[in-house]
């Protein structure tokens, strides 16, 4: 098995002043493709999610150590649902990753340590991306 996670932006912050990049309240703007694929085939496509608010949850829960993250539940401000917009579920040396809307009924169960292995490279490409697309710093919104 193998996934794939990818991103492209689709806003900028071409109209805010730069004083005004990093504060808290724009965090929502910075929104993009999120896509993510299992044995090239899409599991996943949304091409508004809100991406900075997805990576600091993810970074949080991807900061504790591999025996104590538990599973992960991302929910997502833009929507009012009870099931989570993206998530990891663990049981014994497995992780199964849900989204809520998938675009194939496909296989999406992982060795755990693989699919944390995953998603922290998919955060190491996002953060610095995020940074530089959007010339602001994420210790800001820590």
């Amino acid at each position: 098995m193998k996934l794939h996670i990818d991103f492209a932006f689709n806003s900028d912050f071409n109209e805010l002043p730069v004083h005004e990049r990093d504060l808290y309240n724009h965090f929502l703007l910075v929104e993009g493709l999120l896509e993510i694929k299992i044995n090239d085939a899409v599991y996943f496509y949304e091409e508004y999610c809100a991406l900075l608010a997805f990576y600091l949850q993810l970074e949080k829960w991807l900061a504790q150590p591999f025996a104590k993250r538990g599973d992960f539940l991302y929910h997502t401000l833009e929507l009012d649902e009870e099931e989570p917009f993206l998530a990891v579920n663990h049981f014994q040396d497995q992780a199964q990753l849900h989204v809520i809307w998938p675009e194939a009924d496909l296989y999406n169960v992982f060795p755990a340590d693989y699919l944390h292995k995953e998603l922290e490279k998919f955060c190491f490409r996002l953060g610095p991306a995020i940074e530089q697309h959007y010339q602001l710093q994420l210790r800001h919104f820590r």
